[in-house]
């Protein structure tokens, strides 16, 4: 089951009146233990981009990296940053934050339901997409195949997707089986054009 965060009520118990949010600052979902990231802590190149905005150019942001340097804090911070810019806006903005792992078991279950093409769809047209720890799924075939279509038709139809990951280009490709090479060579092309790509060592 996808769950989105545009219901009503998600945002009903921060609004107060015709003026605003009572509390527009947290997410629906987001996890305590991100809610009081100390920035001055965080990695100097994930600071640097805790403000970023999907442009013409860029519409997705990848920070890479080894483990334990704070990607994933750092990537509740850019969205809650961007929640709390629409919701000053009284918007409630919708929102996907799924780790690989849940994107994997998302992918089997859909298949069990007979509603595969509808879940890839529902991950595509979402308007925000984090893909925490991507890399960490197993690659077969059929995975290697839907991150593909989620990445390049998200990317062609510019939805805003940010990605966390341990890999570079070189170590991503080595993921890819033999007879999925192409693919894995088109998915790194489309993170490369599409992506502002954050190196954080």
């Amino acid at each position: 089951l996808v769950r989105y965060h545009l219901c009503r009520e998600h945002i009903e118990q921060f609004r107060i009146d015709a003026m605003g949010l009572k509390n527009p600052s947290f997410p629906p979902s987001m996890p305590e233990i991100f809610r009081e990231t100390q920035i001055d802590k965080l990695h100097p190149k994930i600071q640097s981009v805790l403000d970023w905005k999907p442009n013409e150019n860029y519409t997705g942001l990848l920070l890479h990296g080894t483990t334990g340097l704070g990607k994933t804090r750092g990537v509740w911070e850019i969205v809650r940053r961007m929640w709390e810019r629409e919701a000053l806006k009284d918007i409630n903005m919708p929102y996907l934050f799924l780790s690989m792992r849940k994107l994997e078991g998302m992918i089997e279950e859909s298949f069990e339901g007979r509603k595969h093409s509808k879940m890839i769809d529902e991950l595509i047209y979402n308007k925000l997409l984090v893909l925490d720890d991507f890399g960490k799924e197993r690659l077969t075939s059929r995975m290697a195949t839907d991150i593909f279509s989620i990445i390049d038709e998200r990317s062609t139809n510019k939805k805003t997707t940010i990605i966390t990951t341990n890999f570079n280009s070189s170590t991503m490709l080595d993921r890819f089986e033999k007879r999925d090479q192409e693919l894995g060579i088109a998915l790194v092309r489309r993170l490369k054009d599409y992506y502002n790509c954050i190196a954080v060592v």
